[in-house]
């Protein structure tokens, strides 16, 4: 059993018989000189009492401690009065409820009641303890409860602030996804309308007279031009663009940009460029890159209405680590490896931190409504994403605005590249096949082909041009669109070379999703203008 027993009788040998009796059958006592010295003794290993009743006198302290007991404990006592006592103060009853778990036993003791009331003490004691014992496994498992409540619930708070950023990002995928289709489908038309007209205008441009007409004539090929623009804009931010990428020297880029860059700019605002030596180059469409350029140099002028510096650095950042370039976190959609950065830095207005991170979004824009399509931004990001690489935002109002286009890397060029010209002279052309299945396309593509000095045969599909080659037709290159109804345009090509093996052909295309040919083709987009075919078809004959 738990705890011994404090004993004070001290009536003569009392104490001592008692604690003789008691440990007969075991237990162990302690007898104490007065109440003060019992009360001193008090404590968690003491099991009972054992009080004559003539000792309790002043039992205020004892009275204290028994009213500060834990919850769980109820200290068990027994007192030793006698028959007569009790007859004589029966009002002491309430005395003794005072000090709570009480025993009473009559004088003369006999040994087996005491041992009996000791026993039955000792016991009542021992559930206490076992009570305190399961109070405790209880509040720890409370508290672990609690603890593991508290995890689980911020494990859920994390998982469905997870499951928001992905329905989140789901729903701006799926928002891309439905621009990207119809942005596809309406791209061919679109460009289709835009290479009647300047395939006509190329004709008509001889014609015009100077003054009124020609200032018109010049309109009228700007808006085209605009038109062109904003259709690759819509393109690249859906990533549907065909994108053609060469390794290109970003240090040669940029320097041929730069009388470009100051003349977009105008006077007040300075223009650095800074390219390290042995720069890998960048895979990437070389025209895409400089339009995406471009657009945000236009950006920064915006944002310094009153001047200021726009500076372009080069760079290798590396992803992920490694042994060479800077380590840097870049986009999220960023793989690790090795990229070639290029910062386009401002001193200008900066964003408003709200505004931040909606910017990317397709036809969001600050600037009035005459000002901007809303697409700049989210066509370098298109740009940059579908070559491979991600675009990185730092931006603070009046702090200005730096943009991070990280490109995929390849062994740096030798030189530039080469440009081709077109020299075919007038009347010493060569037979041309077009097959064109648009009728107003087709009429302004052969005139512009004839004004070149080239003889044209023309089919509305290929199922005809296939018909007139078996006709015996004689041709010396074939142009072709892409998306035509029956056979597209590399299908046309397979099949003629099926009749005459190696002949060059050119595809032209003003649709979105032109899969790679695995031909020996080249490809122009539509709409292209007089130079772009002639410098096709030059190079294409002199091969």
């Amino acid at each position: 059993m738990h705890g011994s027993i404090l004993v004070l009788a001290p009536e003569g040998r009392d104490a001592e018989v008692i604690g003789s009796v008691l440990a007969e059958i075991g237990l162990a006592t302690q007898p104490c000189a007065d109440l003060p010295e019992l009360c001193r003794g008090l404590g968690d290993d003491v099991g009972a009492l054992v009080l004559s009743e003539g000792v309790l006198t002043d039992i205020e302290p004892l009275t204290a401690w028994l009213e500060a007991q834990p919850r769980w404990s109820d200290l068990p006592i027994v007192i030793l009065t006698s028959r007569r006592s009790r007859q004589a103060g029966r009002g002491r009853q309430a005395f003794f409820q005072l000090l709570g778990n009480v025993t009473l036993l009559d004088r003369p003791l006999h040994r087996e009641a005491l041992q009996s009331a000791a026993q039955a003490a000792l016991r009542s004691r021992e559930r206490q303890y076992r009570t305190r014992s399961h109070l405790q496994e209880i509040t720890q498992a409370s508290s672990r409860l609690e603890e593991r409540v508290a995890e689980r619930t911020q494990a859920l708070q994390a998982e469905m602030a997870d499951r928001r950023r992905a329905e989140e990002q789901l729903h701006q995928a799926q928002k891309m996804e439905a621009l990207g289709q119809l942005t596809g489908g309406v791209a061919h038309d679109f460009n289709n309308l835009l290479q009647g007209i300047v395939s006509c205008l190329a004709v008509l441009a001889p014609t015009v007279p100077d003054g009124t007409p020609r200032e018109l004539f010049e309109a009228a090929n700007r808006s085209i031009e605009r038109g062109a623009r904003l259709t690759q804009s819509l393109l690249s931010f859906a990533r549907r663009q065909t994108l053609m990428p060469e390794p290109t020297d970003l240090g040669e880029l940029l320097t041929g940009m730069s009388s470009l860059l100051e003349r977009s700019l105008g006077g007040q605002i300075s223009v650095t460029i800074q390219v390290p030596p042995g720069l890998p180059a960048a895979l990437i469409d070389r025209a895409q890159l400089e339009s995406a350029i471009l657009n945000l140099a236009i950006n920064a002028r915006d944002a310094m209405p009153g001047g200021g510096r726009l500076s372009l650095t080069a760079s290798v950042a590396q992803i992920g680590g490694g042994e060479t370039g800077r380590s840097v976190t870049g986009p999220a959609e960023l793989r690790p490896g090795t990229y070639v950065a290029i910062r386009v830095a401002d001193t200008g207005t900066g964003i408003d931190p709200a505004v931040l991170p909606h910017v990317f979004e397709p036809f969001f824009t600050t600037k009035p409504l005459d000002k901007g399509s809303g697409l700049g931004l989210s066509m370098v990001q298109g740009m940059a994403t579908q070559s491979g690489g991600g675009v990185h935002i730092d931006s603070s109002l009046g702090g200005g605005t730096a943009i991070t286009l990280y490109l995929p890397s390849v062994a740096a060029v030798t030189g530039p590249p080469a440009r081709l010209t077109a020299d075919v002279e007038r009347g010493e052309g060569r037979t041309v096949l077009l097959v064109e299945d648009d009728a107003i396309v087709r009429m302004g593509t052969m005139a512009l082909l004839e004004s070149q000095g080239h003889q044209v045969i023309e089919a509305d599909s290929g199922e005809t041009a296939l018909a007139l080659l078996q006709d015996g037709a004689e041709i010396d290159a074939l142009v072709t669109d892409f998306a035509m109804p029956g056979m597209n345009g590399a299908e046309v090509v397979r099949t003629v070379r099926t009749l005459r093996p190696g002949l060059p052909a050119l595809i032209v295309t003003g649709y979105a999703d032109t899969p790679d040919l695995g031909e020996a083709v080249r490809l122009l987009r539509k709409p292209f203008s007089p130079n772009q075919i002639a410098e096709q078809l030059a190079a294409m004959l002199a091969e």
